[in-house]
């Protein structure tokens, strides 16, 4: 196997990595919009809707860890010049954003609301609206912190 065919099937792989992170990610997203429909008048739907999302964070783990491992064969790979630019160091730092953003904040904040719908906590409670505007928020960060990765990956400068 050349060099090159190495350095093609590790990126496709790397690609397929970011899939597998940003993909639950945008299901999550869609998740929790629904889940904010049931949470005034359905509780244990929007129990059952919180549950599905459960599989995810292992999703987007494996998903990690192949965009890491195929992202350190690519640059062991290319002698380590790509370190050295600009937007790879950047596109580094994203990632990192990225890992303890999305490690931190939907953990936290899922394990808050199922406290809150066991406890039959109503849908107009503050400590609801606050876990729905961290959860908000979470996502459009994620979202600009993907897409700003992906362009950086495309236009490499």
């Amino acid at each position: 196997m050349t060099s090159q065919t190495i350095l093609q099937l590790l990126l496709t792989l790397h690609i397929t990595g970011f899939t597998m992170m940003a993909g639950p990610i945008i299901a999550d997203f869609s998740v929790r919009r629904r889940l904010n429909r049931y949470l005034a008048g359905d509780k244990p739907r929007a129990m059952a809707m919180l549950d599905t999302t459960a599989g995810f964070p292992r999703l987007i783990g494996i998903g990690a860890l192949l965009l890491v491992t195929t992202g350190i064969g690519m640059v062991v790979l290319l002698k380590g010049v790509v370190v050295q630019m600009l937007w790879f160091r950047i596109k580094m730092i994203l990632v990192v954003l990225v890992g303890v953003n999305g490690s931190v904040v939907p953990r936290q904040n899922a394990a808050k609301l199922k406290l809150l719908l066991a406890e039959n906590a109503p849908a107009s409670d503050d400590r609801i609206g606050v876990l729905k505007d961290r959860m908000s928020l979470f996502h459009t960060i994620q979202f600009l912190l993907f897409l700003t990765i992906f362009v950086l990956s495309v236009f490499r400068f």
